[in-house]
């Protein structure tokens, strides 16, 4: 019977791990891109916000749109980081409203 070569294995686990590493980072760039256009449209609200004279922070469409993503989760984001990962992004909108 012959051995498993334990560097072989370490050698495969390594490369395993490099090929999911790269997709994440794909997957983080694509991210990226969603949240910037994201603020795009966020930009275009500021302007219209300011020149109505309306408020830059809204709470009742923040709570509604972390209760209509914390409805659509599935999983495995639990929804309490799924919570902090889109207040953390309003915040950041009303950051790019301030600007303006």
């Amino acid at each position: 019977m012959k051995k498993s070569d334990p560097n072989n294995f370490i050698d495969n686990l390594n490369a395993d791990i490099r090929a999911s590493r790269s997709a994440i980072d794909k997957i983080d760039e694509k991210i990226l891109d969603l949240i910037n256009k994201r603020f795009l449209l966020v930009q275009e609200i500021g302007h219209i916000k300011k020149r109505c004279g309306i408020r830059i922070v809204d709470k009742g469409r923040e709570k509604e749109i972390i209760n209509r993503l914390t409805d659509r989760n599935k999983g495995p984001l639990d929804d309490d980081a799924l919570h902090h990962i889109f207040t953390a992004i309003i915040v950041g909108g009303r950051g790019v409203q301030r600007t303006l």
